[in-house]
């Protein structure tokens, strides 16, 4: 909550999956002791969803890079790529 667009984030979040079926593919990694892996809305990636709402950033270390496409310009001005991530 404490990261630019953090509140924002999370509303969007909570509009979007609040009280909905959610399915998730772990890989098996884990970040900070959360778990990493692919989350579906309706068969929809919730990620990409986020990330083409300018509200997060693609983490390549555990994507892999699957998110780079979504995001909109000027996201990157917002935010701040941890450093986990790179």
């Amino acid at each position: 909550m404490s990261e630019p667009l953090g509140p924002q984030s999370k509303a969007f979040m909570t509009d979007l999956v609040m009280g909905k079926r959610v399915r998730c593919e772990l890989d098996g990694s884990k970040t900070h002791d959360r778990f990493v892996g692919i989350c579906y809305l309706d068969e929809q990636d919730i990620g990409a969803k986020v990330i083409a709402n300018g509200l997060a950033l693609d983490c390549p270390r555990y994507s892999g890079g699957r998110y780079i496409k979504y995001e909109i310009e000027g996201a990157a001005a917002r935010m701040k790529l941890p450093v986990y991530c790179r």
